[in-house]
């Protein structure tokens, strides 16, 4: 009896799973551009890593979302987080800024009464009259009181804009990549609150995706690197920051705004600051992506 041949197919590899935090509301859309680049990324891997999942899990702060990354629970597999001694220790990196820092450049919303106070300043200790407004354990805040300046925390992201207009505090700083979606969607709602025109405070905050420091941590870090590894090659990082951030940064006048600089003590010696490639600066970009 001849012998029976018997055909196995092969098992078709797991996708690899990227799971964010969901947006806070539907206003929120302060992390479409953040995802749109590790996609990309994804999708530049796809011919030597395989298939992929990248979907939103549920809405956590900021301390939860690094609480569940640290544990492994699977309830979220990436974050797009800054960086601290404490994160280094426990997460794994990608230590390519996700936006080539443009978060680093905080405009100031403010409610229109006070644009005249803002207009006199010329240096940081001009600062230290105001009182800025961060969310509950955001990193910004530490490094804002870290120069010396008055912080207000709040417990939500869109509760911030409520108690800038309630005059809990003078200044909500926003990252420029994020500063006019969040006015446009809001102005109806808060008719008194402006973008400041002249100040740009910069700290460097180079936010990064960020993995489990486990085996699966491990390999989704490697292929989001690879593929943004890829984009800085080919292009395609500088042209999709332009796509979607040209425009923002014409319309806020990043350029001819008065810089005030503070320092950042959680940056770690493993920050890439000497690959200018990764880094936006205002005094020297040219739309289109061209440095």
């Amino acid at each position: 009896m001849p012998a029976m041949l018997v055909l196995v197919a092969p098992l078709m590899a797991a996708p690899m799973h990227y799971r964010h935090n969901a947006p806070e509301s539907p206003l929120d859309r302060r992390y479409v551009y953040h995802w749109k680049v590790l996609e990309t990324a994804l999708e530049k891997t796809r011919a030597t890593h395989g298939d992929y999942v990248l979907e939103p899990g549920e809405v956590m702060t900021e301390a939860r979302q690094l609480f569940e990354l640290e544990r492994a629970t699977g309830s979220l597999t990436v974050v797009y987080q800054g960086t601290t001694p404490v994160i280094e220790r426990t997460l794994w990196p990608v230590r390519i800024p996700v936006d080539r820092d443009l978060v680093g450049y905080r405009v100031l919303l403010v409610r229109r009464e006070r644009l005249d106070q803002f207009a006199s300043v010329r240096s940081v200790a001009d600062l230290k009259t105001v009182t800025f407004g961060f969310g509950l354990g955001w990193l910004d805040g530490d490094v804002v009181r870290a120069n010396g300046l008055r912080v207000v925390t709040g417990s939500s992201y869109e509760g911030l804009f409520d108690m800038l207009n309630n005059g809990r505090f003078e200044a909500f700083p926003r990252g420029a990549v994020e500063i006019l979606d969040e006015w446009q969607a809001r102005r109806e709602r808060y008719p008194e609150l402006a973008i400041e025109p002249s100040l740009l405070v910069y700290y460097p905050m180079p936010m990064y995706f960020w993995f489990a420091r486990d085996d699966v941590g491990r390999s989704l870090a490697e292929r989001a690197e690879a593929g943004m590894r890829l984009m800085i090659a080919d292009g395609s990082y500088d042209r999709l920051f332009a796509e979607y951030q040209d425009q923002t940064i014409v319309a806020l006048g990043l350029k001819h705004r008065r810089i005030l600089r503070l320092s950042n003590p959680l940056l770690g010696p493993e920050t890439p600051l000497q690959d200018r490639r990764l880094w936006f600066d205002p005094t020297t970009y040219q739309p289109g992506g061209r440095r």
